[in-house]
């Protein structure tokens, strides 16, 4: 555990300052972004919009998580796993890692550590964004109906899992990209299964595709709005999150033991 602790500390010290860092900021503020221009052209849709899903932050959120997890976070997740391999890729550092006195399973849950607590950041301001710009078009767009109070529990708790669900698509880029020294290989794979990701959704494959769970379980989210104050009658997606989640660390487990066994000499 020792071993771990000091060589995430080293990951995240090497983060600072980075493209990859800075990508967890700039990822989301795309999307909304998109959503902000989406929102001034099409204000009649997203008038009908809310009101047939009842409530302008419920179709706002929903709208913009789903976008976010279908398509930008996978991809993000490509971009942030590449960047942090290629910091020992670029510079072949890791016979030199590989002599230290560190567990190379430490190295290599380190990287997979950075990797979900630069996702887990970008998803954190993804769902204060929401919030924000929402809170923006109350005076923006009167009438909208951004003047009812905003579902802050239910977009926590969706942001939450959105991220939980997404660490299996962590752990299979992290394994790729620590595997092959190429960043387009690396980029690549996760490009073609993102891509793949759109028509497996409409399919009946979609909850065991590992780049489809985020956005089926952000899909659920205007049918959990109250499933904070009636938890047990909520249709949460028990099964995404799990595979995601559980299904994240089995990968990443993995992962680590036919890292551990690499030759780099």
């Amino acid at each position: 555990m020792k071993d771990i602790i000091h060589a995430l500390h080293a990951e995240l010290l090497k983060s600072k300052r980075t493209l990859a860092f800075w990508l967890t900021l700039i990822a989301p503020a795309v999307v909304i972004s998109l959503q902000v221009a989406m929102m001034w052209d099409q204000y009649g849709y997203h008038l009908e919009q809310s009101k047939l899903f009842g409530s302008a932050w419920v179709f706002y959120t929903q709208q913009t998580l789903v976008i976010w997890s279908l398509l930008m976070l996978p991809l993000f997740v490509t971009l942030e796993t590449a960047l942090v391999a290629q910091w020992e890729h670029h510079s072949q550092q890791w016979k030199h890692l590989f002599a230290l006195p560190v567990a190379r399973g430490a190295l290599y849950a380190a990287k997979y550590l950075c990797s979900v607590a630069l996702i887990g950041l970008s998803c954190a301001l993804m769902i204060a964004l929401i919030l924000l710009t929402g809170l923006v078009f109350r005076w923006v767009f009167p009438g909208l109906g951004f003047e009812a109070a905003p579902p802050l529990g239910e977009m926590a708790l969706y942001g939450l899992l959105m991220f939980l669900g997404s660490w299996l698509i962590i752990a299979i880029q992290t394994w790729v990209a620590q595997r092959w020294s190429s960043f387009a290989v690396a980029s690549g794979v996760g490009i073609a299964l993102t891509v793949a990701s759109v028509i497996v959704i409409q399919s009946k494959y979609a909850g065991f595709y590992p780049y489809t769970l985020p956005a089926l379980v952000a899909n659920g989210f205007s049918k959990n709005i109250g499933a904070l104050k009636t938890f047990a009658e909520g249709v949460l997606p028990v099964k995404e999150l799990l595979f995601g989640s559980i299904g994240g660390l089995v990968a990443a487990a993995l992962g680590g033991w036919h890292f551990v066994r690499r030759d780099v000499l």
